[in-house]
Protein backbone atom coordinates (compact mmCIF):
# COMPACT_ATOMS: atom_id res chain seq x y z
CA UNK A 1 0.00 0.00 0.00
CA UNK A 2 2.91 2.60 0.89
CA UNK A 3 3.93 1.48 -2.49
CA UNK A 4 0.81 2.35 -4.05
CA UNK A 5 1.02 5.82 -2.21
CA UNK A 6 4.33 6.67 -4.07
CA UNK A 7 3.57 5.61 -7.53
CA UNK A 8 0.36 6.90 -7.50
CA UNK A 9 1.94 10.68 -7.12
CA UNK A 10 3.46 10.04 -10.86
CA UNK A 11 0.32 9.00 -12.81
CA UNK A 12 0.32 13.12 -14.01
CA UNK A 13 3.88 12.94 -14.76
CA UNK A 14 3.37 9.28 -16.92
CA UNK A 15 -0.09 10.55 -18.36
CA UNK A 16 1.87 13.78 -19.80
CA UNK A 17 4.53 11.80 -20.88
CA UNK A 18 6.91 13.64 -18.98
CA UNK A 19 8.26 10.06 -17.56
CA UNK A 20 11.88 8.60 -18.43
CA UNK A 21 11.57 4.95 -19.43
CA UNK A 22 13.46 3.74 -16.47
CA UNK A 23 10.40 5.62 -14.04
CA UNK A 24 7.46 4.37 -16.47
CA UNK A 25 8.35 1.08 -16.40
CA UNK A 26 7.83 0.19 -12.64
CA UNK A 27 4.43 2.26 -12.71
CA UNK A 28 3.18 0.35 -15.75
CA UNK A 29 3.92 -2.66 -13.60
CA UNK A 30 1.93 -1.35 -11.15
CA UNK A 31 -0.93 -0.65 -12.78
CA UNK A 32 -1.52 -3.79 -14.67
CA UNK A 33 -1.43 -5.88 -10.85
CA UNK A 34 -3.18 -3.31 -8.93
CA UNK A 35 -6.90 -2.42 -9.75
CA UNK A 36 -7.15 1.06 -7.69
CA UNK A 37 -4.42 2.69 -9.12
CA UNK A 38 -5.54 1.79 -12.77
CA UNK A 39 -8.90 3.00 -11.78
CA UNK A 40 -7.26 6.43 -10.59
CA UNK A 41 -4.74 6.46 -13.25
CA UNK A 42 -8.31 6.08 -15.63
CA UNK A 43 -9.84 8.92 -13.64
CA UNK A 44 -6.93 11.38 -14.37
CA UNK A 45 -7.20 10.32 -17.69
CA UNK A 46 -10.66 11.57 -18.21
CA UNK A 47 -10.04 14.23 -15.94
CA UNK A 48 -7.31 15.61 -18.34
CA UNK A 49 -9.40 14.64 -21.60
CA UNK A 50 -12.31 16.82 -20.12
CA UNK A 51 -10.36 20.11 -19.95
CA UNK A 52 -8.45 19.58 -22.93
CA UNK A 53 -9.85 22.32 -25.35
CA UNK A 54 -10.73 20.21 -28.42
CA UNK A 55 -10.71 21.40 -31.09
CA UNK A 56 -8.19 23.96 -30.60
CA UNK A 57 -9.53 27.13 -32.13
CA UNK A 58 -7.22 29.06 -34.48
CA UNK A 59 -6.31 32.71 -33.99
CA UNK A 60 -6.67 35.06 -36.68
CA UNK A 61 -3.62 36.75 -38.23
CA UNK A 62 -2.92 40.00 -36.39
CA UNK A 63 -5.54 39.10 -33.97
CA UNK A 64 -2.54 40.19 -30.62
CA UNK A 65 -1.33 43.52 -32.86
CA UNK A 66 -5.16 44.55 -33.05
CA UNK A 67 -6.06 44.24 -29.63
CA UNK A 68 -3.11 45.68 -28.57
CA UNK A 69 -3.71 48.51 -30.80
CA UNK A 70 -7.09 49.28 -29.41
CA UNK A 71 -5.99 48.67 -26.00
CA UNK A 72 -3.58 52.17 -26.29
CA UNK A 73 -6.36 53.75 -28.55
CA UNK A 74 -8.74 53.84 -25.19
CA UNK A 75 -11.43 51.00 -26.19
CA UNK A 76 -12.52 49.80 -23.32
CA UNK A 77 -13.75 46.48 -24.48
CA UNK A 78 -17.82 47.47 -24.96
CA UNK A 79 -19.38 45.72 -28.10
CA UNK A 80 -19.39 48.42 -30.52
CA UNK A 81 -23.19 49.23 -31.99
CA UNK A 82 -23.38 50.04 -35.83
CA UNK A 83 -25.18 53.25 -36.77
CA UNK A 84 -28.83 52.62 -36.43
CA UNK A 85 -28.80 49.62 -34.35
CA UNK A 86 -29.55 50.60 -31.27
CA UNK A 87 -32.92 51.99 -32.69
CA UNK A 88 -36.02 50.70 -30.13
CA UNK A 89 -38.27 48.86 -31.82
CA UNK A 90 -41.80 51.23 -32.36
CA UNK A 91 -43.67 48.78 -30.42
CA UNK A 92 -41.10 49.28 -26.94
CA UNK A 93 -41.15 52.97 -27.36
CA UNK A 94 -45.17 52.80 -27.67
CA UNK A 95 -45.18 50.56 -24.32
CA UNK A 96 -42.99 53.03 -22.30
CA UNK A 97 -44.70 56.22 -23.03
CA UNK A 98 -47.82 54.85 -22.60
CA UNK A 99 -46.62 53.50 -19.39
CA UNK A 100 -45.53 56.90 -18.18
CA UNK A 101 -48.67 58.66 -19.05
CA UNK A 102 -50.87 56.25 -17.05
CA UNK A 103 -48.60 56.42 -13.57
CA UNK A 104 -48.80 60.51 -14.31
CA UNK A 105 -52.92 60.00 -14.85
CA UNK A 106 -53.16 58.02 -11.92
CA UNK A 107 -51.00 59.95 -9.32
CA UNK A 108 -53.16 62.74 -10.41
CA UNK A 109 -56.06 61.31 -9.90
CA UNK A 110 -54.97 60.01 -6.40
CA UNK A 111 -54.34 63.23 -5.36
CA UNK A 112 -57.57 64.39 -6.83
CA UNK A 113 -58.99 61.87 -4.67
CA UNK A 114 -57.19 63.03 -1.92
CA UNK A 115 -58.12 66.57 -1.79
CA UNK A 116 -61.58 65.63 -2.36
CA UNK A 117 -62.53 63.64 0.42
CA UNK A 118 -60.83 65.66 2.80
CA UNK A 119 -63.65 67.12 5.86
CA UNK A 120 -64.73 70.85 5.15
CA UNK A 121 -63.13 71.35 8.07
CA UNK A 122 -59.82 72.03 9.53
CA UNK A 123 -60.52 71.82 13.21
CA UNK A 124 -61.57 67.92 12.65
CA UNK A 125 -57.98 66.15 12.49
CA UNK A 126 -57.28 62.49 12.42
CA UNK A 127 -53.75 63.35 13.24
CA UNK A 128 -53.96 66.16 16.10
CA UNK A 129 -51.79 65.67 19.13
CA UNK A 130 -54.49 66.41 21.71
CA UNK A 131 -57.89 64.39 21.96
CA UNK A 132 -60.62 66.46 21.32
CA UNK A 133 -63.86 65.65 23.72
CA UNK A 134 -66.21 63.45 22.16
CA UNK A 135 -69.59 66.51 22.62
CA UNK A 136 -67.27 69.03 20.41
CA UNK A 137 -66.22 66.13 17.95
CA UNK A 138 -70.27 65.55 17.45
CA UNK A 139 -71.03 69.23 17.39
CA UNK A 140 -68.21 70.01 14.66
CA UNK A 141 -69.94 66.81 12.35
CA UNK A 142 -73.11 67.77 12.94
CA UNK A 143 -72.18 71.73 11.79
CA UNK A 144 -70.45 69.86 8.44
CA UNK A 145 -73.33 67.81 7.83
CA UNK A 146 -75.49 70.55 8.06
CA UNK A 147 -73.47 72.86 5.97
CA UNK A 148 -73.05 69.80 3.10
CA UNK A 149 -77.17 69.44 3.24
CA UNK A 150 -77.18 73.13 2.76
CA UNK A 151 -75.27 73.04 -0.09
CA UNK A 152 -76.79 69.92 -1.59
CA UNK A 153 -80.14 71.68 -1.52
CA UNK A 154 -79.42 74.51 -3.05
CA UNK A 155 -78.26 72.78 -5.86
CA UNK A 156 -81.08 70.98 -6.43
CA UNK A 157 -82.99 73.71 -6.16
CA UNK A 158 -81.07 75.31 -9.17
CA UNK A 159 -81.00 72.63 -10.95
CA UNK A 160 -84.93 72.38 -10.55
CA UNK A 161 -85.14 76.29 -11.78
CA UNK A 162 -83.07 76.04 -14.58
CA UNK A 163 -85.23 72.78 -15.50
CA UNK A 164 -88.47 74.66 -15.56
CA UNK A 165 -86.94 78.06 -16.29
CA UNK A 166 -86.30 75.65 -20.42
Amino acid sequence: MNDCKQLETLIPSYLDGELSEAQAAPLRRHLLACQACRNAAQGERALKAWFQAEPAVAVPDGFAARIARRAFEGDTGEPRVAAGAERETPILRFVLAATSVAAAVLFLLAIALHVAELPGTDRLRADSASPQPLEEVLRELDRVNAESERAGDAATAGAGEAARGE
